[in-house]
């Protein structure tokens, strides 16, 4: 795809005409023409052919990236907390032990 400022060749039925890319807007190319007329074209593929990079004058300069910010360090994960066990009781001893050991002290 042609970009401002590109110097460009289309053919047509009529002929190869030759110019310069002034506008891009999608698909819309903006062609001044050596002749001195200009035309707004959807150039089918095939049709334009790029022949020349971009004049100085009309070349953009493409702003500068910025460099990517350094990844934050995370934080470290939380283990999930432990479940707590309930409480283990004692068991007790039935009733008769109970009793029956009473009377042995006696």
């Amino acid at each position: 795809m042609a970009v401002v400022g590109d110097r460009v060749e289309v053919l047509s039925k009529a002929g190869t005409r030759q110019g310069v890319v002034t506008r891009v807007s999608g698909a819309l190319v903006t062609v001044e023409w050596d002749t001195g007329g200009s035309t707004t074209v959807i150039p089918a593929p095939g049709v334009m052919s790029v022949i020349g990079g971009r004049r100085k004058a009309a070349a953009r300069k493409a702003p500068a990236k910025k460099k990517a910010a350094p990844a934050k360090k995370k934080a470290p994960a939380k283990k999930a907390a432990a479940k707590k066990k309930a409480p283990v009781r004692k068991k007790t001893a039935p009733a008769k032990k109970k009793a029956a050991a009473k009377k042995k002290r006696r």
